[in-house]
């Protein structure tokens, strides 16, 4: 679900900066910056709840044993663990964020105009929500075109709240 975070962020940077600002540079270093950022985000939140999980249940075993796990092969499993679901949950969103502003590294560079890396952007980013809601929607056994248009109709969202917010600041 971290790769839908970092789609959806990567959208709402893109609706709000591209359409406001209409320079690829500004929007490709936003995106980096957006992206690293969610991928710390992810990682350190991630890590802080799966360590915190893990050591509760060690905690528990402890005192159902009557001993203790400090420096187990337990304990560092625990650690290795955290660690490595910590990793894929920064990974996750720094993919989804980076995917939809690859086309402005070409528009960065002369070889595709600005409004057509904006439509490819778009593009790719809903073709990404529908992607990730059917495979969401394969995994929970539902009807994963269902789940493939309620997870695009999220980036239509902030589509329709930008434009909103966008009137009112006129």
């Amino acid at each position: 679900m971290n790769f839908f975070d970092g789609i959806m962020t990567a959208f709402g940077l893109l609706v709000g900066g591209a359409l406001a600002i209409g320079d690829s540079l500004a929007i490709i270093k936003a995106g980096i910056g957006t992206s690293i950022a969610i991928a710390i985000s992810g990682f350190f939140g991630a890590y802080a709840a799966e360590r915190t999980e893990r050591e509760i249940e060690m905690r528990e075993i402890e005192r159902h044993t009557f001993g203790s796990l400090r420096g187990s092969l337990l304990e560092k499993e625990a650690h290795r663990k955290s660690v490595e679901l910590a990793i894929i949950d920064a990974v996750s969103p720094f993919l989804g964020a980076i995917l939809p502003i690859l086309p402005f590294f070409l528009s960065a560079r002369g070889l595709v105009g600005f409004n057509q890396a904006l439509s490819v952007s778009f593009a790719a980013s809903f073709a990404l929500l529908l992607f990730l809601g059917g495979y969401i929607g394969k995994l929970m056994k539902r009807n994963p075109w269902k789940s493939a248009v309620a997870f695009a109709l999220g980036g239509v969202l902030v589509g329709i709240l930008f434009s909103l917010f966008d009137i009112l600041l006129r």
